[in-house]
C-alpha cells in the first residue's frame, strides 16, 4: 500500500525566497514531526512534547489521545502524563504520515488570586520518515527553479495582489510529482496555472525512505504571496 507523510514546517523548511514583494517557499504542512523509534519509545508525554510543563500542572482533568491517518480516527485516554497501555499501543501502531492530537485538561495555580483553574494544552505532531525527499540537485536549484518559472513571470502589479496561493503536492515513491493541486488560490485563475504548472513540471526528486529502507510518498507545500515565506 502506497504511504504518504506529510512533514512538518519547522523540521523541513526547502527553499525560501523573495522577489517583486512576492515571498516563496516550499514546505510541509505541519509544525511538530516525530520519528517512528521515538514514537515507539515513549513512555511518558514529555517524551513526546518537548518542554511539558509538568511544574505548572496541580492535578489532571482529562487526557485525551487520538490518531489520525487516512480520515480515520483511534481514541486512547488517560489520568496523567504517563502513559496507559492503550495509549502506547496507540502509538505503536502509528505508521508514517499519521497525526498524533493530544488534548490535557488541567488544573493549575493562578499566580495572581493562588486559586485554581482548569486549562487546556493542545498538542500535535506528525509521524515522518527516516529520510526526506530531497529536490536532486540542492535546495538552492530549487529556489532557482521555482523564481525563473513562476515567480518572475507575475507581474510588479499582479504581485502585490497575492496575499497567499498554496498550491499542495506530493513526491511520490518513484520521485515523480504527484497529485499536485491549488489549495488557496491566488484570486487570478492565469497565476494559478502558472504555480501549478511549474510544480508539475519539475523534475524528479529523490523521495523520502522509512527507517527499513522503504521508499514512501511525501506531501509538500508551496507558498506564495505576501504573507508567506520568512
Amino acid at each position: 500500500m502506497k504511504k504518504r507523510i506529510i512533514t512538518p514546517f519547522l523540521f523541513l523548511i526547502l527553499i525560501t525566497g523573495f522577489s517583486q514583494n512576492l515571498n516563496f517557499e516550499v514546505h510541509g504542512n505541519y509544525t511538530h514531526p516525530i520519528k517512528v523509534e521515538k514514537l515507539q519509545d515513549a513512555r511518558s508525554m514529555g517524551d513526546i512534547i518537548p518542554y511539558y510543563p509538568a511544574g505548572w500542572i496541580m492535578s489532571y482533568v482529562t487526557v485525551e489521545m487520538s490518531a489520525i491517518s487516512d480520515g480515520n480516527t483511534l481514541m486512547a485516554t488517560g489520568t496523567n502524563d504517563i502513559l496507559t497501555a492503550e495509549q502506547i499501543i496507540l502509538l505503536n501502531s502509528a505508521e508514517i504520515g499519521t497525526e498524533i492530537v493530544i488534548n490535557i485538561r488541567y488544573l493549575s495555580e493562578n499566580s495572581v488570586n493562588n486559586e485554581s483553574e482548569e486549562r487546556t494544552l493542545h498538542y500535535s505532531t506528525t509521524v515522518v520518515p527516516e529520510i526526506q525527499a530531497e529536490y536532486p540537485s540542492g535546495y538552492q536549484h530549487l529556489a532557482q527553479y521555482l523564481k525563473e518559472n513562476a515567480i518572475d513571470k507575475i507581474s510588479e502589479n499582479e504581485s502585490g495582489k497575492i496575499e497567499l496561493a498554496v498550491v499542495r503536492f506530493t513526491v511520490n515513491e518513484e520521485g515523480q510529482i504527484d497529485n499536485a493541486q491549488i489549495s488557496k488560490t491566488s484570486g487570478n485563475p492565469e497565476i494559478d496555472k502558472l504555480l501549478l504548472g511549474v510544480i508539475n513540471n519539475m523534475p524528479k526528486w529523490r523521495p523520502a525512505e522509512d527507517s527499513n529502507g522503504m521508499r514512501v510518498g511525501q506531501e509538500f507545500e508551496f507558498t506564495v504571496g505576501n504573507n508567506s515565506g520568512c
